[in-house]
């Protein structure tokens, strides 16, 4: 099965004095790339969706020619514009849809989530935490039901992905727990949310 990452670059990072978070660098290297190189290996195409044109040419310039770019085709919908208009790029049924500030997202467990959705032909494969909480941005969905999900979350003004996600017919929950035999810090689902958590994360790149 040939598989899709997408990569969501078009948050607004307030806690990074509004630069955008992608560019921020660990080791040297830009967040997002970090990203980008650790799903090359098990991704078949990678597209990065920008919220406009003027963010969209400076990712491009800093980004291998291999990597798709997409602009948000929808305004004010956050995380879910990125997904439609990457979804609607995607070559490939799946998809992994993932924050640019996951830069230690992990080959592994990205594998087994499309091996889970392909297997049981799901339209959406999403982590959940003993407490319930989901990871909607680390999570595998199937690119029809994804996209005429969000189109009718657009027609009702709802932003919110969770929402989205409900009105999925067939849905697998997997629990974080089941991935720790692959990344026993869970360090796939680490994000960069502050200039402290960039700091501190400098400790995890090998």
């Amino acid at each position: 099965m040939r598989k899709t990452a997408l990569i969501l670059a078009g948050g607004k990072s307030l806690r990074f004095q509004s630069l955008d978070k992608c560019f921020m660098r660990l080791h040297n290297k830009p967040l997002i790339l970090h990203a980008i190189d650790n799903l090359a290996q098990v991704a078949d195409e990678i597209i990065v969706a920008a919220r406009d044109e003027e963010q969209k040419n400076l990712i491009r310039a800093r980004m291998p020619d291999s990597v798709l770019l997409v602009c948000d085709s929808v305004k004010g919908f956050g995380p879910l514009a990125g997904i439609l208009s990457g979804l609607e790029r995607a070559s490939f049924p799946y998809s992994l849809v993932i924050g640019c500030d996951m830069p230690f997202v992990t080959e592994e467990v990205v594998a087994l989530l499309f091996e889970v959705a392909a297997r049981g032909e799901y339209d959406a494969v999403v982590p959940i935490w003993e407490n319930g909480m989901l990871e909607p941005l680390h999570a595998v969905y199937k690119k029809e039901p994804m996209v005429a999900a969000i189109h009718e979350a657009v027609k009702q003004g709802d932003k919110q992905i969770l929402k989205v996600i409900r009105q999925l017919k067939k849905v697998y929950f997997i629990e974080v727990k089941e991935l720790r035999g692959l990344d026993s810090e869970l360090k796939t689902f680490r994000n960069i949310n502050t200039p402290e958590e960039l700091r501190s994360a400098h400790q995890y790149v090998e």
